[in-house]
């Protein structure tokens, strides 16, 4: 007994160095906590997906927002968040359906799927119909996996940084709101899963703090390659399990 509590603590120990690093590299990069920790918290704890990383990111994309807010695209944010309803709506029919190797199957495509298209050279054209596309997709994905990011920062690759931070920071802001509200209707949520969201805060907040510190120095495009490798591979680990399992 002692063995399996110890074991277990230590699996608790482990998300939460991977929420710091997550949330490190987000506050360097613009995104990583959802892509970092969602796979990973999927193959040790899926009970605690999506509902601790949208809680977590949604902190973490205030204090974004406050920072860029003169900067954000609020027509682009307006748009995004009209559709992402249907998709939020439709993430959290999933979550109620999906048995636990279904959604860990379901969530290992959907990281290897927005790591793809963080990586495409291609960049939509930014107008009303494509924004429309995106949130809803957006929606799906940040309800169901909370990683909503990378069909957003698709069409905003032409922004300049502060602009995109802002705007992408916003319609996190706002989404995950709806997210948050839709999966509680729908039963979604349990004091278990905030329970950690609260615990594990402090690490996150903690990885906004260091991001200031490698902000100086780091070599951006090496670790978003970094990132996408390291998402990519724990998502197949996640499918593997989920195959077998």
């Amino acid at each position: 007994m002692d063995t399996l509590i110890s074991n277990d603590a230590l699996i608790y120990i482990f998300l939460g160095l991977i929420i710091f690093i997550g949330s490190t590299v987000q506050g360097v990069i613009g995104f990583g906590l959802g892509t970092i920790s969602t796979p990973i918290m999927a193959l040790l704890k899926p009970d605690l997906v999506p509902v601790v990383v949208l809680c977590l990111a949604f902190i973490i994309a205030c204090s974004t927002l406050h920072r860029a807010w003169a900067e954000t695209d609020w027509k682009m944010v307006l748009y995004s968040n009209l559709a992402r309803l249907p998709g939020t709506f439709l993430a959290v029919w999933a979550l109620a359906v999906l048995t636990t190797n279904s959604l860990q199957l379901f969530i290992g495509c959907a990281v290897i799927f927005t790591m793809i298209l963080s990586s495409l050279g291609w960049t939509p054209k930014v107008n009303a119909p494509n924004t429309l596309i995106a949130g809803g997709l957006s929606g799906f994905l940040g309800t169901s996996t909370s990683i909503g990011g990378p069909p957003m920062a698709l069409l905003m690759k032409t922004f300049n940084p502060a602009k995109a931070r802002g705007t992408l920071a916003a319609t996190f802001v706002f989404g995950s709101i709806v997210s948050m509200v839709t999966l509680a209707i729908g039963g979604q949520i349990t004091t278990y899963q905030l329970k950690y969201a609260v615990i594990y805060l402090p690490l996150a907040i903690l990885g906004l703090v260091a991001a200031n510190y490698f902000n100086r120095f780091v070599d951006r495009r090496l670790l978003n390659r970094t990132v996408i490798i390291v998402s990519i591979g724990a998502s197949l680990v996640l499918i593997i399990q989920s195959l077998l399992g």
